[in-house]
């Protein structure tokens, strides 16, 4: 017989939907620092095919996509918070605001002190789907189900929970470009009209 993982343990000890996802999170791999910055290479290369238009600006955003929790070591969990902040740079919204895979971890981190109340607990499970996680056999019927009976309580803790989590730092201000882009001469849009590079090849050519 296989021996019982410790997952296993956390699961039968789980109480309810919300405690499941908390066991989920806490049996999640972890990555290095390395792999976590090929992730945030490889989401904006596929942030770019999503949305050409925006190229210049998510080439850009390296610095945004800074892991801001330890459960961002697990792959799922960065890339959602990857493209969230990648999509909003496509769309020039705003980079400053909690993203779906952030309250999802503050969440489960609340979790573990305490039982979540019942629109915590639908906010939990609105945040998971919103930010691609694995699903889990509970996950879509809960959900549901906290949609219907606390769907304007779950909008109003969303609000305030994403607010709480607004990081003003991270915004593309005062982005230096100087026409390269992986050591490659580009025309980036961010770039100021003359450049470096500008100067040498003028002073090159007189």
């Amino acid at each position: 017989m296989t021996p019982q993982t410790s997952f296993d343990t956390l699961l039968e000890q789980a109480t309810g939907p919300a405690e499941f996802a908390a066991a989920f999170m806490d049996h999640l791999g972890l990555a290095g620092i390395f792999e976590r910055m090929d992730i945030a290479e490889d989401e904006i290369t596929r942030a770019q095919q999503r949305h050409p238009d925006a190229s210049d600006r998510l080439y850009h955003s390296f610095k945004l996509l800074i892991p801001t929790h330890e459960r961002m070591e697990y792959e799922p969990v960065y890339r959602s918070h990857c493209r969230e902040l990648l999509d909003r740079v496509a769309a020039r919204g705003d980079t400053r605001i909690g993203t779906a895979a952030e309250v999802c971890c503050a969440l489960h981190d609340t979790s573990l002190i305490a039982p979540l109340r019942s629109a915590a607990a639908g906010l939990y499970f609105r945040m998971w789907r919103a930010a691609g996680l694995p699903d889990f056999p509970e996950l879509v019927p809960a959900s549901e189900n906290h949609e219907a009976l606390e769907g304007s309580r779950i909008d109003d803790h969303e609000s305030e929970t994403r607010r709480k989590l607004t990081d003003p730092t991270r915004t593309l201000n005062k982005v230096q470009c100087r026409g390269l882009h992986h050591g490659e001469r580009v025309t980036c849009s961010l770039a100021p009209a003359s450049t470096l590079f500008d100067a040498v090849d003028a002073g090159a050519a007189s």
